[in-house]
């Protein structure tokens, strides 16, 4: 079953998630405040993984976008799944400063406050690339938002790269994504 995280103040309403969701029908998305710590939307997380484990008969595999691709890169080592890593943030703690301040959902349009202390708890993490699983982590070559460079350098040793001409969204699942999530869900 593929299991989606969203990135910085996205929701399951992406349209990441509505490619995945045309692809994989039982897909589902997990969901965290933008305005959480770290620790507190991680463990939000685990907990919506568990409850869709309990009911899910086939593997799980995790698909992250942008912060989203930070956060699935520390949950899907927990449940010894593979994952597929779009746009990945590297170092959220520094990437995210420019966010500081006023932000807006861009699917409810609610209005809330990024804090120091908000992305200062993104510190703390666990370096979690030599976990036993396997990753495709997609860098769009014209992604304004992170630095692809930034992506590549971090991952290139931990797993295998896939890179597009797309900017920060994907604009299509690919053959490339789709046949490594075909293979680690067991599907032909």
């Amino acid at each position: 079953m593929i299991v989606y995280i969203h990135g910085f103040n996205s929701s399951p309403a992406s349209n990441t998630y509505g490619k995945l969701k045309a692809l994989f029908d039982d897909a589902q998305a997990l969901e965290y405040p933008s305005e959480g710590l770290f620790a507190d939307n991680l463990a939000l997380l685990c907990q919506q993984v568990e409850q869709i484990k309990s009911a899910s008969t086939t593997p799980l595999v995790f698909v992250g976008s942008s912060l989203g691709g930070f956060y699935t890169s520390q949950v899907a080592p927990l449940f010894s799944a593979n994952c597929l890593l779009i746009n990945p943030a590297i170092h959220p703690a520094q990437s995210m400063r420019k966010f500081l301040g006023a932000n807006t959902y861009f699917h409810s349009g609610r209005q809330w406050v990024f804090t120091e202390a908000i992305c200062n708890s993104y510190q703390n993490f666990c370096d979690q690339r030599t976990a036993p699983i396997e990753r495709l982590v997609v860098i769009g070559r014209n992604d304004t938002t992170l630095d692809p460079n930034e992506g590549r350098q971090y991952w290139q040793q931990h797993a295998t790269i896939h890179e597009t001409d797309d900017g920060h969204s994907v604009e299509a699942i690919d053959a490339v994504m789709l046949a490594s999530l075909n293979k680690w869900l067991q599907r032909a």
